[in-house]
């Protein structure tokens, strides 16, 4: 008895589950109508090519014949719980918080039927398509940059001119860094939010995941906060190579900025630097080949000059000006390249000072002297002139 009433039960199961498998839609219902929006060839090879329509329109799998009302947008987070509380607190997902229509979705940047894996070449989150891919929204003149006033301008237009956007699209080195590798995937922030990758404190960090070398040593020069302690702002990757305009630095263009540049901290020097002859031939036709600041100084690694490992210590003076002149010696070295006579280094050159305003008091007395001379032998000049006309009349 016991055993003809289990299988009754185990019968009637089954009957409920076949029952209700018989009202489950299946892809192919769904593509019955929806067929000219998604491609099923395309879907069937995307990252979510194994699931089925009501994975994620789950309002849908409750019909039991065509839906009259639509769907709710999709939860990504359902599934993909971690990123979405990420997004959530980002830029991005505060907006859609705030009720900002505009502000991206999921499906805006991974595309709604066609999402494929970042390794995949038809990704929209493939190196070489990301800057597409965010430039839908903060390309110059998008309705993004229109309606929002994004305080950057024409980002992605700067950015494909740029060492990064040249290696990118010019060699294909998908190693590169794109939007993502410096903002961030799903935590995009304001760079004026202490979390943001692109804040100014976190920018070497940032920078240094791709450019470790020169992180390191950067870590140990001068503008590293870890040796220089103080209250003013020390210098970050990109105020001496701005955000998305980054040269390569060896050519032309960045080279004749490096003074200005630098002057935008050091602005006595690099106006002393503008005095000398370097700075006033920089100024002619091919004066980026002339010694700069980094030529001197160095680059990532500046050091006090009184370091031993400074390229102008005593010890390496001449060693630093001989890359460019070949034959120099300590006397060479002598050389002030940021003397001046001004006033405000009159203690630090007093002779450069002096020497300065008595040859221009000589200057200014010889011509004073012989101008006054001029004036008062001109009235006898033309008075001896008037006295010998007369006498020969």
């Amino acid at each position: 008895m016991f055993r003809i009433s289990f299988l009754s039960v185990a019968f009637l199961a089954f009957l409920g589950l076949t029952a209700g498998n018989a009202f489950a839609l299946t892809n192919d219902d769904c593509l019955g109508c929806h067929g000219d929006v998604v491609d099923e060839t395309v879907f069937k090879s995307t990252v979510h090519g194994g699931n089925g329509c009501v994975s994620c329109h789950k309002e849908a799998a409750a019909a039991k014949d065509e839906h009259t009302l639509p769907l709710t947008p999709v939860n990504c987070g359902g599934c993909h719980e971690k990123v979405a509380a990420v997004h959530a607190k980002s830029a991005h997902g505060k907006a859609i918080k705030g009720g900002d229509q505009q502000a991206p979705r999921c499906y805006d940047c991974h595309s709604k039927h066609a999402i494929f894996r970042p390794t995949d070449k038809r990704s929209t989150t493939y190196p070489l398509n990301i800057p597409a891919t965010c430039g839908r929204c903060h390309q110059e003149g998008s309705p993004m940059t229109t309606s929002h006033h994004l305080n950057k301008k024409n980002i992605t237009d700067n950015y494909t001119m740029s060492i990064h956007g040249k290696a990118l699209y010019r060699e294909g080195l998908i190693v590169t860094a794109t939007c993502s590798s410096c903002h961030t995937n799903h935590d995009v922030q304001k760079a004026s939010v202490p979390s943001s990758s692109v804040n100014r404190n976190n920018i070497i960090a940032t920078c240094t995941k791709c450019h470790a070398g020169i992180g390191e040593k950067f870590m140990k020069s001068v503008h590293s906060p870890l040796v220089t302690k103080t209250d003013k702002k020390l210098p970050v990757c990109n105020d001496c190579h701005s955000d998305h305009t980054i040269s390569q630095v060896d050519k032309k263009d960045f080279r004749l900025i490096i003074a200005r540049q630098c002057g935008n901290c050091h602005g006595h020097y690099s106006e002393t630097y503008l005095e000398t002859y370097h700075g006033r031939a920089s100024m002619l036709k091919g004066g980026e080949k002339l010694a700069k600041c980094s030529d001197c100084h160095g680059a990532h690694d500046i050091m006090p000059a009184n370091s031993p490992e400074s390229r102008i210590n005593k010890a390496n003076i001449v060693k630093t000006c001989s890359k460019c002149h070949a034959k120099a010696n300590d006397s060479f070295a002598t050389y002030l390249p940021h003397a001046t006579h001004s006033k405000a280094d009159k203690a630090r050159y007093p002779y450069l000072f002096y020497t300065f305003w008595a040859m221009t008091g000589l200057l200014i007395g010889t011509f004073a002297f012989f101008g006054l001379h001029t004036l008062l032998w001109l009235p006898r000049s033309f008075k001896e002139r008037f006295k010998a006309s007369k006498e020969k009349k």
